[in-house]
This record gives structure tokens, sequence and C-alpha cells, in this order.
């Protein structure tokens, strides 16, 4: 039987997409599907929290859907970072401070004279991280690993000495990787979670290790490389990139706009980073299988076992060759509008209403000279309104309901 394995992509507040495919995943398929495991788990900035979740209730995935929507409808925007007023007056004075003390140091190019504190982000989640340590199950993600249903979990993160992406990763003794992404074995806990989803700039890097990490989104070219180079044959993918179909309405005319802010370029930057990476590599994979498809036509249906056989006679070495080469299925579920829609929807009904922005988002607001009523891109990943995400949530289960068919011939063994 070939492996089935679910890819997941970054997006920040985005995952409430992936929690309602999964949680359609869960309760919308028959039984026997719904219950079906995944034994191969990867996942990216976001991607990697939810992975982790899954990864803890693989043992009982009718537990597992409740407990991913739990998790994404209960959370609040002061569950991810520090809003409140002790949160506003700390970033001022720390920041303020620092530029004060560093400009009055007497040799600006020598680093370690200067005496900071030095900035490094703009949120502090520590929140986050005790939201996360509370919901999440993290032993079981061990066990399942060990004696469970499941046979890998990967999680990616960017090493900010190297510069490199590294994929931490926790499998059973017998699976091999063959990737060329550095691998680091150990027991997938709340800090790689912390990691991986670790924003730049926005939210601080995490310490590993003698390292540093952030964001996996980074540095991961190849999203679905992890769960290929674990054996995967049949793939999952939930991405969080709306693709305008051929025939789709398009505007007539593009609004003129004024110069680009800090906060449009970062948006424009998050949509570089999370989105574009996962619509890349699918069509690589599409690529492979055609050619696949036609050397069958032209050379023979044992074609494939035939180059295969003659990599290993040669004594080659790499993904493809240690792996040997095959066409892998992929199904990719994908938002069928752009968030970054919702998110302005949700905005217009809140101007409307009481402002749910605390002191300290105003004056980021005001730092970073965000207008959220054109700053969707940016803000889309960064809110975490209860409205703003059940909307996020049904769309994606919406939408597996919508590829029903598709996602039940991915997942049939």
């Amino acid at each position: 039987m070939s492996r089935l394995a679910i890819v997941l992509s970054a997006g920040g507040a985005r995952g409430a997409y992936e929690a309602g495919v999964i949680y359609y995943l869960r309760t919308g398929l028959p039984k026997k599907l719904a219950h079906r495991i995944f034994p191969i788990k990867t996942g990216t900035s976001v991607g990697a929290i939810n992975t982790v979740l899954m990864a803890s209730m693989a043992d009982n995935p009718k537990l597992q859907g409740e407990k991913i929507k739990e998790l994404w409808l209960s959370i609040r925007q002061e569950d991810i970072y520090r809003r409140d007023f002790g949160a506003t007056a700390h970033f001022i004075g720390s920041t303020f401070g620092g530029l004060i003390r560093n400009f009055t140091t007497f040799n600006p190019l020598k680093f370690g004279n200067r005496k900071g504190p030095h900035f490094s982000s703009f949120l502090d989640t520590t929140p986050l991280r005790a939201y996360l340590k509370k919901h999440i199950p993290w032993d079981n993600i061990g066990k399942n690993i060990l004696n469970g249903p499941v046979d890998a979990v990967a999680i990616n993160a960017t090493n900010l000495q190297t510069g490199q992406n590294e994929v931490f990763l926790q499998r059973k003794p017998d699976l091999d990787y063959m990737g060329h992404y550095r691998i680091v074995e150990a027991p997938i806990g709340l800090e790689h979670a912390m990691a991986s989803s670790a924003i730049p700039i926005i939210f601080p890097s995490v310490r590993i290790g003698d390292y540093y990490y952030s964001d996996g989104g980074l540095r991961l070219f190849t999203p679905m490389s992890p769960a290929i180079q674990l054996g995967a044959e049949r793939l999952l993918i939930i991405g969080l990139r709306h693709s305008p179909s051929p025939g789709e309405k398009k505007e007539a005319k593009i609004p003129k706009m004024q110069e680009p802010t800090i906060a449009d370029q970062m948006g424009r930057l998050l949509n570089g980073l999370f989105l574009d990476r996962i619509q890349y590599d699918l069509e690589q994979l599409k690529r492979i299988n055609t050619v696949i498809d036609i050397s069958e036509k032209v050379y023979g249906r044992d074609y494939v076992e035939r180059v295969n056989q003659r990599m290993r006679k040669e004594g080659l070495r790499g993904d493809i060759a240690s792996r040997g080469l095959k066409k892998i299925r992929a199904v990719e579920v994908h938002p069928s509008e752009f968030i970054s829609d919702i998110f302005a929807r949700w905005y217009k009904r809140l101007r409307k209403g009481k402002s749910h922005f605390s002191a300290f988002e105003k004056m980021m607001v005001r730092l970073l000279d965000i207008d959220p009523t054109h700053g969707q891109d940016l803000l889309s990943y960064l809110t975490f309104a209860p409205d703003y995400l059940h909307e996020v949530f049904e769309l994606g289960y919406q939408d597996a309901q919508t590829q029903r068919g598709k996602i039940i011939e991915i997942m049939e063994e």
C-alpha cells in the first residue's frame, strides 16, 4: 500500500482555513475514510502547529477534528501576543530607550559596545506559548510515532545562523529520509512549533540548542519534499493561496493606490514567502508525472522500473536515485476566494461597530503606517479575531466539501 501524507502550508491566522478542511475530513467523509490516518504529517509555520496537533490526536481521528476546531475557534488575539497597556509601555520604553543608549555609544560600529536592548520583534508571543502548551497533548506525539499509527512528523524552520531550511523530524526507526534538506532528529515539542511559526521581524525567533530559528517558510522552496522523501506516494495538500480560475471575473480596472507603506510591502512579502511555494511545487510534480506518462507510452510500461534498475546498477545517490523514480499523486485543497477579501469584509463590518483594537495595536498601526482598508494582506495574517477566524474556518470546510470526490480518491487505499 502506498503511504499517505498530509502537507500543511504557512500563513499565520489563515491556519484556520486548514483547520476547517481537517474538520471536514473527520466529520464530512464516509466513516471509513473519516477515520483514516495520515502516517506522514508535514507542516510549515502555522501548518506546523496544526501538524503537531494532528499528530498528538492521531490515535483518535474524531477527537482530532473536534480539538482542531476548538483550538481555532476559541483562540483570541490576546492568546497570540501581549496587547495590554504593559506591552505598550514596554515596547515604547525598550525601543526608544535602546535607541538613545545606542546613539550615545562612542563607536557605533562595535556592536558589542552598544547597550541595547536590541530590537528583535514587534510582538511578544509569550501568550501563544502558554496557549499551545495548554491545548496540545505534546507527550502523545512520541507515543503515536513509537507505538501508534504515525510513521513520521516533520516540521520546517529556518536556521538564522546558516540561513538554511532545517527539518525537525521524529520518525519510526525503520523509516528512511532521502531528501537534501538538513534534518534534526528530535522529539517534536513546543519549541519546534514556536520556531517554525516565528514570522520574521513580527514574532521573536526561538532558540533551540545552539541556534536561533525563525519561520520555516523563509527557505523552504519545495514544501512537498519532506513528505515525498519520507516515502509518501499520495499527498493531500492544504494550500492557502487562491488561484483564480480562467473564467473567474476580474476587476475591470485596478484602483490607483498611493505609494506603498511598510505594511503594504510586508503583506506582499508574506504572500511571496507563504503562498507561492506550494503552487510551484505542484507544477513541478505535474511535469514529472507527465514525463513519466509519456515515457511509458514511448518506451513501455516497465520504463520506470528499468530506469530505477539502471540507477541502482550505477550506484547513483540522491533523492530520486535513492527512493526511485515514481509518480506521486497529489490533491490540493485551496481557498476558493482570497482570504484577504474575507478580512476586508470583516473589517468593514467592524468599522460600523465597536473597535476591537487595543492601545498596543493602534500604536502599531501608526508605527507601521497601516491603512486597514488597504493593508488587508498583512492584517489577514495577524488578526485572530473570533468572527474573522470563524469565516476562514468555514471557507476551509466548504472548499473541502466541494472537492469531496478528489479527497476521497486520494485517501482511498
